[in-house]
This record gives C-alpha cells, sequence and structure tokens, in this order.
C-alpha cells in the first residue's frame, strides 16, 4: 500500500511539473508560482494520506495479534465458567486393578474398582467474595463397577449403583470466621478413623471391608456361609457423607473444632490436629457421633499417625459403639510402615498392619486382619501402582470358619 501511494505521488508530481513547465514557458511567472503551490500542497495530502494507511495497517496487524492471544488463552484456560468471576475446575481419577480371593475351598479372579479410593470426578466452583471469603460448589460422583468391597463367590460382576453421587454441596470459607458447609458432603466426623500418613492406603488402611469385603467365608466343611469379611469389620469412621448442615473452626495451633448437624435427627463432631515438628509430620482426629439408630445410643472413634523425617511411620487407630442391647462393638487397628526414594519414578512406600474386631456382627465374635501393603508413584504419569494382601480369621462361638485371603494389584491415574 505504501509503494502504491509513493508511485502514485511521483507520477503526479511529474506530470504536474511537465505540465507546469510547459504553462511557464506560454503563461507567464505568476502562473507558475501557482502552480507550484498547487504542486506542495497536492505532495502534503499524498503523504498524510500515506500516513492514514500505515497506521490502519498497524491497527488490522494489532487486532488479529490481540484474537490469536485470546484464541490462545481460552484454549489454555480448558474449562470455563459462565461467570466470569467463578473459578472452575475439573478433577478426578480411575482407579482399576485385579483382585484374587481364596476362601479356603475355592479362589476366583476379579477385575475390580477399588473401593480404596473408588473411581470418580468432581467438579468444583469457587469465588472471591473479598480477600477473607471465597463461596464455592462442590458435585463429585463416582462410576465404580466391581467393587473390591461388593464382589463375592456369588456375584462376580457387582454393578449394582456403581454411579452414585457422592458430595453436593455449597460452601463458604472465611479466614477468620471458619467454613461453612451445606448440603450432601462429608460429616465432621467422616475420615476421623482414617487418618493415614503411611503413604499406602490406596493398598489398605483401617476399613478392613475396603479389600474383600463381600468374600464369604466357608465352614470346615467347605459350605458358603452368608456371613461376609465386610460384616464382621467396622473401622467405626464416624458418620461418613450425608446430607448436613457443617462447620469448620478456623485452625488454632494446628487445631480444627467440627460440628453437624445430619439428617434423620443425627449430629456429630470432631476435632482434627496436623503438625510438622522439623520434618516429623503428626497428625490425628478423635469424634464423637450421635447416629440416631435403633440399635447405637453413640460411637467414640479416633485415629493418629506420624510419619519421621527418615520415612518410619506409626499409625494407631480404635472406636467404640455404645449399643441399644448386648455388648458394644470395638476395633483396634496399628499399621507399620516406610517411605523413600528406590528410584526416579516417586516415592516407595511399604506397611504391614494388624486389625482386631469385637462383637462387630454376632456377640462374641473376634475378627482379625493382617496385611502387606505397597504403593509406588510414578509422577510424571500422576499415577499410583500399588499391591496389597490380607489374610481375614474370624472366630465364632459355635463355628468353625475358614481363613481368607486376598490379594490386589492395580493403579490410580489421576486428571
Amino acid at each position: 500500500m505504501k509503494m502504491h501511494i509513493k508511485l502514485l505521488t511521483v507520477s503526479i508530481a511529474a506530470s504536474l511539473a511537465c505540465f507546469s513547465t510547459t504553462s511557464a514557458l506560454a503563461g507567464g511567472h505568476t502562473e507558475v508560482e501557482a502552480l507550484r503551490a498547487q504542486i506542495e500542497a497536492m505532495t502534503k495530502r499524498l503523504d498524510q494520506l500515506e500516513k492514514q494507511s500505515a497506521n490502519t495497517e498497524k491497527i488490522a496487524v494489532a487486532a488479529e495479534e490481540k484474537a490469536q492471544m485470546a484464541s490462545q488463552s481460552s484454549a489454555n484456560k480448558g474449562i470455563q465458567s459462565g461467570n466470569d468471576n467463578v473459578r472452575v475446575s475439573l478433577s478426578g481419577h480411575v482407579n482399576r486393578g485385579v483382585m484374587w480371593a481364596d476362601d479356603g475351598e475355592k479362589d476366583n479372579l476379579y477385575h475390580v474398582d477399588n473401593d480404596a479410593s473408588s473411581t470418580r470426578m468432581r467438579i468444583i466452583g469457587e469465588a472471591d467474595v473479598t480477600d477473607d471469603l471465597t463461596v464455592g460448589t462442590a458435585i463429585e460422583v463416582q462410576f465404580e463397577s466391581n467393587s473390591t468391597a461388593k464382589v463375592s463367590q456369588l456375584d462376580e460382576t457387582a454393578s449394582t449403583d456403581s454411579f452414585t453421587q457422592r458430595r453436593l454441596e455449597v460452601f463458604f470459607d472465611n479466614k477468620q470466621y471458619g467454613k461453612l458447609w451445606i448440603g450432601q458432603g462429608w460429616n465432621a466426623s467422616e475420615g476421623s478413623s482414617e487418618v493415614d500418613l503411611s503413604g499406602t492406603a490406596l493398598a489398605g488402611y483401617s476399613d478392613m471391608s475396603v479389600l474383600a469385603g463381600a468374600i464369604l467365608f466357608r465352614d470346615s466343611g467347605g459350605s458358603l456361609t452368608m456371613t461376609n469379611v465386610g460384616s464382621v469389620f467396622n473401622n467405626m469412621d464416624g458418620s461418613g457423607r450425608a446430607d448436613r448442615i457443617r462447620y469448620d473452626t478456623p485452625a488454632f495451633g494446628g487445631f480444627v473444632l467440627s460440628a453437624g448437624v445430619i439428617e434423620k435427627d443425627a449430629w456429630d463432631a470432631a476435632m482434627n490436629y496436623t503438625a510438622d515438628y522439623d520434618g516429623t509430620q503428626v497428625a490425628g482426629a478423635i469424634a464423637y457421633s450421635d447416629p440416631s439408630s435403633d440399635t447405637v445410643d453413640s460411637q467414640v472413634n479416633g485415629s493418629v499417625s506420624v510419619r519421621l523425617h527418615g520415612g518410619l511411620n506409626l499409625t494407631l487407630a480404635a472406636g467404640e459403639e455404645s449399643a441399644t442391647s448386648g455388648p458394644d462393638p470395638s476395633f483396634y487397628y496399628a499399621k507399620l510402615g516406610y517411605q523413600t526414594r528406590m528410584n526416579n519414578f516417586g516415592t516407595t512406600s511399604f506397611s504391614i498392619d494388624y486389625n482386631v474386631a469385637e462383637d462387630v456382627d454376632v456377640a462374641g465374635d473376634e475378627a482379625t486382619g493382617v496385611g502387606l501393603q505397597l504403593v509406588q508413584k510414578i509422577d510424571n504419569w500422576s499415577t499410583e501402582a500399588y499391591f496389597g494382601w490380607r489374610t481375614y480369621e474370624l472366630d465364632r462361638v459355635g463355628s468353625d470358619l475358614q481363613d481368607i485371603n486376598a490379594f490386589l494389584a492395580g493403579a490410580r491415574i489421576k486428571f
């Protein structure tokens, strides 16, 4: 465009120069001066047009660059909210494996979803009202086909209710006054029996029913009973998830107090603690629950976990229900673990655990579980590969039951 204008300017100027020379010879000095003035005015006008053209070109280039940047920014954001004031994040994981179980007479291989951390997806929306106040929403669902807690000798493809809701809630988080939760989600006492710094919870933790929970015991004659692993163990982990209103205080000295009013006239309260003492990590929780149940008046439970700077760790948990009649069920749990970095993939965690549950299903029952766990992190893949083994034994008055052994191997990949 600039070149065209310059050529036009030169052509016009040359023509006028020739014309002015001819006219000057014919008409005299006055006409020559007038023609020169016209040429100068036209040249200035053409210079102005050239500058305008250059500015127009710059504006067009800038607009194109801005559009490209906006397109790139939109691509980088990925998930976007319909409201510019709200941050939206999509996350979750898939957790699949294979489980082998031996009931003393027969063994089976199952393709499973690990109930220790079921396959799930969540959407979190957050908006900062002020520097201190954040409001948000949470929607979380799980897709658990063939749960490790549900497959059994009678049902190798336990896919009923594989799609379930976990969290449907709103929350208000204030740095000075604490956090208020409304809707379906974690109760105040949820997780209070499962504080665990070992790094091996994917392969096994205080809840014995997670691995082979539906596998049935056999009697000494080889016949299946109607008693499964999950019915004789209970880690009494608070009130789980439910529709409720929950409040958490701000952290003070590592402590957070929580309380909630739950559907069906139930309620619970808990105290959590986390701290780091020069590389030694400590975490713990204690909780009280009133389930408003016909069989349980109340429940007290808790857990504590300590991991030393060198990787050695210890986890303890216990709980007791106050039954409306009969003996009070209880459990005790211990895990000894070690974390190290043996390779370039990530942290490697080992552990061994032991659980005793009494009077959970039938008065006089004593169920014991012993397990080994291994979890290998693969940081660059956002993956954890794991292996777990458990053996279960049930002593029941008047019965002679065979032990159950279960193995689990799998991987959890996060997104």
